[in-house]
C-alpha cells in the first residue's frame, strides 16, 4: 500500500463528508412555510401560542331590595333600597365596593369597601379579607373596620360559613352558616337555601338574631345574569334578642342584575 495515498484518501473522505452533511441536513429539514401553503406530508408544525388571560377583570351589579335586612335586622324602616356593587380583580387580589341607597330618603347611607383574596382546593373555596364601613347620613353611626374569613364546599347541600370580626366600632363578631340546593333543570336555574345568623358581642349584642329561608332563580344571557329571589326571615327570642331588642320576622324580595366586563 502506498503510504502517501492513505492520507490522501482520508482527506478526500473528510472533504466529501463536509460537503454531503449540509446537503443531507437541507434535504431533511422542514421547508419554510408560506402564507396559505399546505404543510408537506409528515411535517409537524408547532401549535400557535395560546394568548394568556389577563390578570385584570371587572364586574358589577345592581340589586333592588324591598328593604335592607342585615342578619334579619331591618335598617331601612321597611323602605326599599338599591344596592350597586363594583368588583375589580388584579391577579390574586380582589376589591369590592358595596353601597346601600335608601330610596325613601334619597341618600346613600352605607359604603363598604373590601379587599380580599380567594382560592380553591379541590371542592373547597376560601376567602379572607378586610372591610372598611362608612355610614354617612346615619346619625350616631361611626365608621368601622372588620376582618373576615369565608369558606364553602361544593356538594349536595353546598355548605357555607362566614365569620366577620369587627375590631373597631362594633367590637365583636357576626357569623352566618348556610345550605343550598339546586332544583329543576329549566332554562332558569333555581335553588332553595337556608341561613342561620349569630352575633357575639357585636355592638354589645349576643345571640341568634334570625334565620333565613329563601328561593331564587337565575338566568344568564351572555355576560349578564338576572337573579330574582324571595326570602322569609324567621326570628325567636334568645340571648340579647328579646324584649326591646327582639327582631321581627319579615319578607324580603330582591332583583339583581349583574354583568361581567
Amino acid at each position: 500500500m502506498d503510504p502517501y495515498r492513505t492520507p490522501y484518501r482520508v482527506v478526500c473522505c473528510a472533504f466529501a463528508l463536509l460537503i454531503w452533511a449540509p446537503v443531507a441536513r437541507a434535504a431533511t429539514a422542514t421547508p419554510p412555510q408560506t402564507p396559505g401553503a399546505v404543510p408537506a406530508q409528515g411535517t409537524v408544525l408547532e401549535p400557535p401560542a395560546t394568548p394568556q388571560a389577563s390578570p385584570f377583570a371587572a364586574s358589577g351589579s345592581v340589586t333592588f331590595a324591598s328593604r335592607y335586612l342585615f342578619q334579619g335586622i331591618d335598617y331601612s324602616n321597611a323602605n326599599p333600597v338599591l344596592n350597586p356593587q363594583a368588583d375589580l380583580t388584579a391577579g390574586p387580589l380582589k376589591a369590592k365596593l358595596w353601597i346601600n341607597h335608601d330610596l325613601d330618603q334619597g341618600v346613600s347611607d352605607e359604603f363598604d369597601l373590601s379587599v380580599f383574596h380567594e382560592w380553591t382546593a379541590s371542592k373547597f373555596s376560601f376567602a379572607t379579607g378586610y372591610t372598611y364601613l362608612w355610614y354617612p347620613h346615619r346619625d350616631g353611626w361611626d365608621p368601622s373596620q372588620e376582618l373576615y374569613v369565608e369558606g364553602s364546599r361544593e356538594g349536595a347541600l353546598n355548605p357555607t360559613l362566614s365569620v366577620h370580626y369587627d375590631f373597631d366600632a362594633g367590637m365583636g363578631s357576626y357569623s352566618a352558616f348556610g345550605l343550598s340546593r339546586s332544583i329543576g333543570r329549566s332554562a332558569w336555574g333555581a335553588s332553595l337555601g337556608a341561613n342561620i345568623f349569630y352575633q357575639d358581642h357585636y355592638y354589645g349584642l349576643s345571640g341568634f338574631p334570625a334565620s333565613e329561608w329563601n328561593v331564587h332563580v337565575e338566568k344568564s344571557v351572555k355576560k349578564t345574569t338576572i337573579t330574582p329571589s324571595v326570602s322569609r326571615f324567621v326570628t325567636w327570642s334568645n340571648g340579647d334578642f328579646r324584649d326591646e331588642n327582639a327582631v321581627k320576622s319579615a319578607w324580603l324580595f330582591t332583583l339583581q342584575i349583574a354583568r361581567d366586563f
